[in-house]
């Protein structure tokens, strides 16, 4: 195992393998045009013990994403792409209540978020040159670690922007900007209520600069989405981490800063993330502390890629609850190991103990496992474990019940 390759993975609590593939258009350098699919097949089940909605629910999906690239990796070019999911096994629902028009929707089953669905997920045009990028149009963005700014990549319904986005760097220098008036989410495209595409004003600034094996970074997210049911989703977020090296590993500090935006009521709120990784004898570790002050919220992130597979505070973290101004916040304190072992098989293991914000309500922990086998390169299967041990002695019941979710798939792409 090459560990040049493998710290910078080391730097997230998932990789993105293990929280959800991140496809990849590569651009042709010869040929004006290039084909490509992005296909999965899934099979997941998932159990909430006891209360409304904890039926065991059984979903078997299958979702391909094919499109059209046209133009050279510099210069103008265009990209389309259109996604497709359906459910082969609908033991399940996506989401209560039924009046946000999911489909599958079985009553009283637990929720798993794969509608079926059709839509164009990308269609953007773009010039690229000179260590510059320009797009216009509904496309993937996803910035940092995407704790704040993800595409969503574990379910199958993709997360997209409709955004202009400018972007210039060099090999010690970046800056990003992303103007968007409409964030298309996972729930499909007949998604009602607070599920529905969010629609506002999102102002996204980026920037890292890099000095050897350090790196720092900052960032602005302005969102303003006040006319959903829901407004949690809207805040103005300031921010920013510094990774350094230390001692053949990396140690990651991050801190943010949180207000209301658009029409929600004043509050202010703080997050803090630090984590080390590093290997030893071709074993990766990494330990840390993830902290979402009261009424935090990152709507626009790959929210399954932190706090556990089991996604228990995902609905809160993204501002989906109605009673989401009044959560306690979350501190996640967080460790996991990984290896490979015969065969290519690549093993990874975590463990979560979850308190509220200032440690005075403990919510519960969480074990996690996931295997990924590489069969080839566009060919990869991912089997994943996860349950939620709920301590029961919350003050919010959505966080006082076990669950117990499974996963295995199958991923192809050219």
């Amino acid at each position: 195992m090459n560990k040049n390759t493998l710290l910078p993975l080391l730097a997230l609590t998932q990789t993105a393998v293990f929280a959800g593939e991140v496809p990849v258009v590569e651009q042709p350098k010869e040929d004006w045009f290039k084909f490509s699919v992005d296909a999965r097949a899934r099979i997941e089940q998932r159990n909430v013990g006891g209360g409304p909605n904890s039926e065991n629910s059984w979903a078997g999906t299958f979702r391909i994403r094919p499109g059209f690239y046209l133009g050279k990796a510099e210069g103008f070019a265009g990209f389309v792409e259109t996604e497709h999911t359906l459910a082969f096994i609908d033991d399940y629902q996506v989401g209560t209540p039924q009046s946000a028009n999911f489909s599958p929707y079985e009553a009283n089953n637990t929720a798993i978020g794969d509608p079926e669905n059709n839509e164009l997920n990308q269609l953007y045009g773009q010039y690229k040159g000179h260590g510059a990028l320009a797009r216009v149009g509904r496309q993937r963005l996803i910035y940092d670690n995407a704790a704040f700014i993800g595409n969503v990549g574990w379910r199958q319904n993709e997360q997209t922007l409709d955004a202009a986005h400018l972007m210039y760097g060099n090999d010690d220098f970046t800056l990003k900007y992303a103007y968007s008036n409409r964030v298309n989410r996972i729930f499909g495209t007949d998604a009602q209520d607070a599920v529905k595409a969010l629609e506002g004003d999102a102002h996204l600034l980026n920037g890292a600069y890099n000095f050897g094996e350090h790196s720092l970074h900052g960032y602005v997210y302005l969102m303003d989405f006040a006319e959903q049911q829901f407004a949690r989703a809207s805040n103005n977020t300031y921010g920013g981490f510094f990774d350094f090296g230390l001692n053949g590993g990396k140690l990651h500090t991050e801190f943010a800063y949180q207000t209301e935006a658009g029409e929600q009521d004043d509050y202010e709120s703080v997050y803090y993330h630090v984590f080390y990784g590093s290997e030893v004898n071709s074993i990766s570790y990494n330990f840390g502390v993830e902290r979402l002050g009261e009424s935090f919220v990152t709507p626009l992130a790959t929210v399954h890629a932190f706090n556990g597979f089991a996604d228990v505070f995902i609905n809160d973290r993204l501002g989906l609850t109605a009673t989401g101004a009044q959560w306690n916040g979350l501190t996640d304190f967080y460790a996991s190991v990984g290896t490979k072992i015969p065969g290519g098989i690549a093993l990874k293991g975590f463990a979560h103990g979850m308190w509220d914000d200032e440690m005075d309500q403990f919510y519960g922990f969480e074990l996690d496992a996931v295997a990924v086998k590489s069969f080839a390169e566009d060919f990869k299967a991912i089997a994943k474990y996860a349950y939620y041990f709920a301590d029961g002695g919350s003050d919010f019941a959505r966080f006082n019940e076990d669950v117990a979710q499974f996963s295995v798939e199958l991923n192809y792409s050219f």
